[in-house]
């Protein structure tokens, strides 16, 4: 009997064989596929796998080493075993009408009173509001669940977001299911109360966030006045955190944000959001270390993915060490990002590689308007696709943009330096913009191995850079003709086997291949 075993945080495959029963308790040997010794159990009336260290051990007691989930195939019917919460059993209806909120909250606190397990969603569409996760969980979707958001902002409460975590250790999200924001019903709900029902009513524009935990703004003590945006995912302060397999989709706000958390893996996640919908951002990572993002897919208009510090979280200090790996990106925005590092320390120690990024309208971006530091950054074997957008999102088509000036007179700018382009083959309607503050200019910028093609291939007019969300100049949008390579106020600044290739067709909006000013230790030649 070939088993599935789940238990102390692992999971293996392997052979159960029956043995000679004692009394009305089964015994069975597990041979498991993964090389490890082999496993000897009883199986308890209660479901509960013990392992037997010795036969001869027995009768002076056995030690229980393990609570499994056992997933079994006898006869076609699977055992019912401790570990595992399934939603229905506690309420849950599953039929995409009902609201299942208590049930499946019900589920997880039960889980959570037992010391952990996995909280099981079957196959069915289940409609709640915000759930709170806690330490020692995987909130698992099986194949065929849908997990899906409340229309109704009043629903997300404190929390905000459909799935919350604070301070949770060894937190699992995973399966093979679906968590759906219900994004146009969210905006058609805010708009049936504030807009007569126009969602696109001249002048309005829905809340970006609801409950106690806005990155901006409103304080969690603060009252929230008016409905906003529920995201779908925040975990806060937590630790241990895993997601894998899943499906998130509609987004109304943030996709997943991580704020405070160590020792992070996302893998394998598939994110589709829609294409017109502002601030769906894919994966925010906020004060966060320890991080490894890796084979995500993710389609959304607005950021894919992006490291940050936001003012209401400095107490969690800053980001760092953080790996983005093997992801395929398509965002009407940027792409790969670092920006909104308010507060110090700021961001250090990243890697960005072998990542496809397409459709975008600023594509590896890094934007300093803070006191936060942003040092120590790798973007590495990465292909670049960009195009003009309409004036509502943000860029100019910039394959690599980075901009660093103070937000306001009164900010202390921090520094960008050592950041490291290398093996990035861009393809779009504009260049590289480089831009640094004249009393704190861009230190040691290299772009190694680094092709820029630029060619008009869209209907929407070129002619200008784009600094928003803030600008030195009007509106943050200034025209100016565009060069292969902007640069300005740079220390440091190194091309190496750096080429700008002009195809067809081109317009008398674009100039030079290298147009810089004030950059101190140029080093290299562009070729082009």
């Amino acid at each position: 009997m070939k088993t599935r075993i789940i238990g102390n945080g692992s999971v293996w495959w392997g052979e159960a064989t029956d043995e000679p029963g004692w009394g009305r308790q089964s015994v069975m040997t597990m041979a498991r596929e993964d090389g490890r010794p082999t496993e000897r159990c009883r199986i308890s009336h209660h479901g509960v796998c013990l392992s037997i260290p010795k036969r001869s051990s027995f009768a002076t007691g056995l030690t229980l080493v393990l609570l499994v989930l056992l997933q079994a195939t006898f006869s076609g019917s699977a055992i019912e075993t401790v570990g595992v919460f399934n939603v229905l059993d506690y309420g849950a209806k599953g039929d995409g009408t009902n609201d299942d909120t208590a049930a499946v909250q019900k589920a997880i606190d039960a889980c959570a009173v037992r010391g952990g397990g996995q909280v099981l969603l079957p196959a069915g569409t289940f409609l709640t509001g915000a759930l709170t996760l806690q330490s020692r969980m995987d909130f698992h979707l099986a194949n065929g669940a849908v997990l899906k958001g409340s229309a109704n902002w009043r629903d997300y409460g404190h929390p905000g977001a459909l799935l919350f975590a604070k301070d949770a250790t060894n937190l699992t999200v995973s399966g093979n299911g679906v968590i759906d924001g219900n994004d146009r019903a969210v905006w058609q709900q805010l708009a049936n109360e504030e807009a007569g029902g126009d969602v696109n009513k001249t002048n309005w524009w829905p809340e970006s966030f609801t409950g106690d935990w806005w990155p901006f703004d409103k304080l969690p003590d603060q009252p929230q006045t008016h409905g906003g945006r529920p995201m779908m995912v925040i975990f806060i302060g937590c630790q241990q955190v895993r997601m894998h397999d899943f499906t998130l989709r509609h987004a109304p706000s943030w996709t997943v944000h991580l704020v405070g958390c160590d020792d992070v893996v996302i893998d394998d996640i598939s994110i589709h959001n829609a294409w017109d919908v502002a601030n769906c951002d894919g994966i925010d990572i906020d004060h966060s270390r320890d991080v490894r993002v890796a084979n995500c897919d993710i389609s959304a208009a607005d950021d894919g993915i992006v490291i940050k510090d936001t003012p209401n979280f400095a107490s969690y200090g800053g980001s760092a060490r953080i790996t983005v790996t093997g992801c395929v990106i398509e965002s009407r925005s940027s792409g790969l990002k670092i920006d909104e590092t308010y507060t110090l320390p700021g961001a250090r120690d990243i890697v960005f590689a072998d990542c496809v990024v397409s459709h975008s309208n600023r594509g590896l971006s890094i934007q300093s308007l803070d006191a936060g530091n942003i040092e120590n950054v790798l973007f590495a074997n990465i292909t670049v696709e960009t195009g003009f957008q309409p004036h509502k999102w943000w860029g100019a088509a910039e394959p690599i943009h980075i901009s660093h000036f103070p937000r306001n007179a009164k900010t202390k700018l921090g520094y960008v330096r050592n950041i490291r382009f290398s093996n990035i083959l861009c393809h779009g309607e504009n260049g590289v913009f480089l831009m640094g503050w004249t009393n704190s200019p861009l230190e040691n910028i290299v772009l190694d191995n680094v092709r820029v093609e630029i060619a008009k291939t869209s209907d929407v007019p070129g002619g200008f850079y784009d600094e928003r969300p803030m600008g030195i100049f009007t509106n943050g949008i200034f025209e100016y003709k565009l060069a292969g390579i902007y640069a300005r106020d740079i220390n440091g600044l190194s091309l190496r086997h750096t080429e700008v290739v002009w195809g067809k067709p081109l317009d008398k909006t674009y100039g030079k291949s290298l147009d810089a000013k004030d950059v101190k230790n140029l080093e290299g030649k562009l070729r082009d």
